[in-house]
């Protein structure tokens, strides 16, 4: 039997540490998320030994997450210099810079690590991140492919890769990426819902109204149970989505949300600015314009050029977080939307709204607030998604989302005092590889 070293201890007492135990008790200290004491004893490391990748590569990421990038990146540059074959610092890197927004050093960091270690699987899962983002899914979906190639194991790839195949219309295979998602990636929660929305788009209604019962029977406090259950089974549906639901909806996706858009071939900000330009014409300028349920700002520059004022108003922070950066806006307030038209009678030469009123049923009061809201004279510009009902109203859609008959439509602004110049249909984005289609609503207030 071989015998255990004792530890040596120095003249306080205290037990003495190889650097290679001083940084195995660190990442230790790190998975228990103890990150100012694992940061304290990596830095007293490379006092130590200042060349050590290792180290230096733990410091960096320990300092993303207890600092933020910027104060991370020189660290792992050092630690890539160090170690230049390393691949994972070099995807670590990619990672900082992303957070930095430099994104072509992201991508020269994570093609770097796949180089040297075509293996290694999470450059490929970041890398795919950035390229759907510029929208090319096809190259995204294979470097997914890729990523769980290598590591079958990968749950945040299965994840990202069903999510791609349940927007381009193969809902059977994102099924079996979700489930491999849920073994692998146990401590964290796939989105239910998309879950739900695979087996319903595959053709298993039966199974997605079972999975959603059972979901919101568990989850009895859930705004986005609740809803979805809703939505499939056309059981207590209600006149609008609950703001909770929105809110934590948008919250949850606001540092995704523009890259999934752009993915869905977006168009409903572009069309919105359009219909804004036509009502008030192309050199209109100086105008008071409120973005109702702006997002992350996606119709900002659409709406800015015509703009004395241009305000803001969402639900979500996160997405209120995401507009505020773009630096476009005078205003931005987290409201709701009726309460904020209300508030603000003749605030507003013109009302724009893309994609908003998708989370609304009943639209009387949306329209009243609106019409209080505008000057005479003024203009509101809105999206909702079309229902071809002619008869009927509204109705929500098994995505959790309501659709529009335009009859209904017209009949709500001419109610509030509204003249339609428009009601045309669009496309407003794809979906499971079918086209939303939307109508476009451009009607001005009385003078």
């Amino acid at each position: 039997m071989q015998d255990v070293k004792p530890p040596e201890i120095d003249e306080d007492g205290n037990a003495l540490l190889s650097v290679d135990e001083a940084i195995a008790m660190a990442r230790e200290l790190v998975r228990k998320k103890q990150l100012k004491a694992a940061a304290g004893l990596l830095e007293n490391v490379i006092e130590i030994a200042p060349d050590n990748a290792d180290a230096l590569s733990c410091l960096g990421v320990v300092r993303f997450h207890l600092h933020g990038a910027e104060s991370s990146v020189e660290t792992l540059k050092r630690a890539a210099k160090v170690a230049p074959r390393h691949a994972g610092i070099r995807n670590n890197l990619g990672n900082a810079y992303v957070e930095l927004g430099d994104i072509d050093a992201a991508v020269n960091a994570y093609d770097k690590a796949i180089e040297l270690d075509p293996d290694l699987a999470d450059p490929y899962c970041n890398l795919a991140s950035i390229v759907k983002h510029a929208g090319n899914v096809g190259f995204a979906e294979k470097l997914l492919r890729k990523a769980v190639e290598v590591n079958p194991e990968f749950g945040v790839a299965h994840q990202n890769l069903a999510a791609i195949l349940l927007d381009s219309g193969r809902a059977r295979e994102a099924i079996d990426h979700f489930w491999k998602a849920i073994v692998h990636w146990p401590d964290k929660a796939v989105p239910a819902h998309f879950l739900a929305l695979a087996y319903w788009f595959a053709g298993l209604k039966d199974v997605a109204i079972d999975f959603v019962k059972k979901w919101a029977d568990a989850n009895p406090h859930d705004p986005q149970a609740q809803h979805m259950r809703a939505s499939m089974t056309g059981e207590n549906v209600p006149e609008r989505a609950p703001d909770v639901y929105v809110s934590k909806l948008f919250d949850t996706f606001a540092g995704s949300f523009d890259a999934k858009l752009e993915s869905l071939d977006y168009r409903a900000p572009e069309i919105v600015g359009a219909a804004v330009r036509d009502a008030v014409g192309a050199d209109a300028s100086g105008l008071a314009v409120l973005d109702a349920g702006c997002g992350t700002g996606k119709c900002a520059k659409h709406l800015k050029p015509h703009a004395g004022r241009l305000d803001g108003v969402d639900l979500s922070e996160g997405m209120l977080a995401k507009a505020a950066k773009l630096g476009a806006y005078d205003r931005l307030d987290r409201a709701e939307l009726t309460a904020c038209l209300r508030a603000r009678p003749d605030g507003y030469d013109v009302i724009a709204s893309a994609d908003t009123l998708c989370y609304f049923g009943r639209l009387e009061e949306f329209a009243e607030g609106a019409a209080k809201a505008l000057r005479p004279g003024g203009v509101l510009v809105f999206t909702v998604e079309a229902m071809d009902d002619a008869d009927g109203s509204f109705r929500l859609a098994v995505n959790g989302r309501y659709t529009h008959c335009e009859a209904y439509v017209r009949r709500c602004l001419a109610a509030a005092g509204f003249s339609v110049s428009s009601c045309g249909r669009e496309a407003l984005r794809s979906e499971n590889a079918e086209p939303v289609i939307g109508l476009v609503v451009t009607a001005r207030k009385a003078a």
